[in-house]
């Protein structure tokens, strides 16, 4: 390990001279935080983040709510600590910190090579993990990556909601002072961070936002219910608190399955109704465990999630060893292999031909946008562009939705043209209506067909948003709705 000493990189230079002044912190910080950075594991890295006192410690105002510092780098690549406070962190109260390295020529490079690596930690450690126990900092250098190793609010986050709202919020901070290519975005974590990975990539498919282009994970904890009916009740206490799901899974399940990648049966197989990993199937995904590793619950987990995935035709790496001595540890994972395998991996911006989806929340999955959903549960629909039921290629089906209010597609988007005759097939799982909102339509279409009858509904049609509002049947049975434009 060799100390910083080159000039603070003109990117970074640019959060003090941006002119904005750091913000007062939303909520108290009780802790006093060190004066000077160190690589050793103390207890004031963990627990909620401490904002700095004063500017001494090298400590340098940035705009959007930031403070950063340069830290001794693990090789030539420099390297920062960065606080970002309340509200601009994604959290309205709390802090959060996290660790960025890049060459000191990224911006110097084709913006195509200006990939991400999202380094997540484990349980009960900071964000110094990704750098002490990994060799992401070496890896990521010798590819001219970057490398960003996110705090998550506090070292037990279990990546519930808000620690995941706080990683977008930081991710798009960074993209704004140190522009990466948003379509090469990886993301790499280990037992809870794992979870962290893999639960950010499922529940953010937004093509014009933050989304990941392959993953790395290594023994994750997949069901949150699973982990905290396991747990003692230090951790059911914990994991039940404010800063974490609120209330224990039996008060509010929702608040664990949400984020958990898949529910298990008694049997130990994936839950099929409650597995939103089924959002990734089209993305490349490196699955690790070491069968020798103690936490024999999540090996057994990783194992029935990798045949979950291949039976449904996902992209999953395989990468098993047998080490006794290593445990439980980041150490048996090549992470040379494993980037070498997701390196070729891009977000490109079409919607897979094919989608099953698990929405937790109103908002963009790919080019969906759920605009209303029953609360407290997935929303849950299967889509496939040009189905071979249907004779034409201009077309869709939407099938099997759960929970489902109002559903706007962006038809263009989508690859489909509103300027020729439109045929989609429609069916609900619950028996109830769905409001299907087709983009794209500047004015009204001639005639709306269901099932080969004029459809019994007045169409609603917004020229001005050039939306045409569709609710095809009252319960939600099979049906064919043609358009004609």
């Amino acid at each position: 390990m060799i100390s910083f000493r080159r000039r603070v990189p003109a990117l970074l230079a640019g959060f003090a001279l941006a002119g904005v002044s750091a913000a007062a912190p939303a909520a108290p910080q009780q802790r006093v935080p060190r004066v000077a950075f160190t690589w050793a594991v103390e207890a004031e890295d963990l627990g909620q983040v401490s904002l700095p006192a004063g500017w001494g410690g090298g400590w340098v105002p940035g705009p959007l709510g930031t403070s950063y510092r340069p830290v001794p780098s693990f090789g030539a690549d420099p390297t920062f600590e960065v606080v970002v406070r309340a509200p601009q962190s994604g959290h309205p109260l709390y802090a959060e910190r996290f660790l960025v390295q890049f060459p000191a020529d990224f911006l110097l490079r084709p913006f195509q090579e200006r990939a991400l690596v999202i380094g997540c930690h484990s349980f009960g450690v900071s964000e110094k993990e990704i750098f002490l126990s990994t060799d992401l900092p070496y890896e990521c250098a010798q590819r001219g990556w970057m490398l960003l190793a996110p705090y998550g609010l506090n070292d037990s986050s279990f990546a519930n909601v808000q620690s995941q709202a706080s990683l977008q919020a930081i991710v798009r901070i960074l993209h704004q002072f140190v522009p990466f290519n948003y379509r090469r975005v990886y993301a790499v974590g280990f037992s809870m961070g794992g979870l962290t990975a893999l639960s950010f990539a499922m529940r953010h498919l937004d093509p014009r936002g933050v989304r990941v282009a392959a993953a790395v994970v290594h023994t994750a904890t997949l069901d949150m219910v699973q982990e905290y009916e396991g747990a003692g009740p230090g951790l059911r206490a914990l994991l039940a608190n404010s800063v974490h799901f609120g209330a224990g899974p039996e008060l509010d399940p929702f608040a664990y399955e949400r984020v958990s990648p898949a529910r298990f049966l008694a049997s130990g197989l994936v839950d099929p109704e409650r597995a939103p990993v089924t959002n990734l199937l089209h993305l490349p995904i490196v699955l690790h465990a070491n069968l020798a590793d103690p936490e024999a619950q999540l090996v057994a987990d990783m194992a029935e999630l990798k045949s979950y995935l291949l039976l449904r035709g996902a992209i999953v790496h395989e990468s098993m060893v047998y080490d006794p001595a290593a445990g439980h540890s980041w150490s048996t994972l090549d992470l040379t292999l494993a980037l070498d395998t997701i390196a070729p991996a891009s977000a490109a911006g079409a919607t897979p031909p094919a989608v099953e989806l698990f929405a937790d929340r109103p908002g963009r999955w790919h080019h969906l946008e759920l605009r209303a959903q029953t609360p407290g549960a997935h929303a849950r629909l299967e889509l496939e562009l040009a189905p071979v039921a249907v004779e034409t290629v201009n077309s869709f089906a939407l099938l099997a939705t759960h929970d489902l209010d109002v559903l706007a597609l962006e038809l263009q988007r989508l690859g489909l043209d509103v300027a020729q005759p439109l045929a989609f097939l429609h069916a609900a799982a619950d028996g109830s209506a769905d409001q299907l909102v087709l983009v794209g339509y500047a004015s009204a279409p001639a005639a709306v067909l269901v099932d080969g009858v004029l459809a019994p509904f007045q169409l609603e049609h917004d020229p001005q948003t050039a939306e045409l509002r569709v609710t095809p049947t009252a319960d939600g049975h099979a049906c064919r709705v043609d358009v004609t434009p």
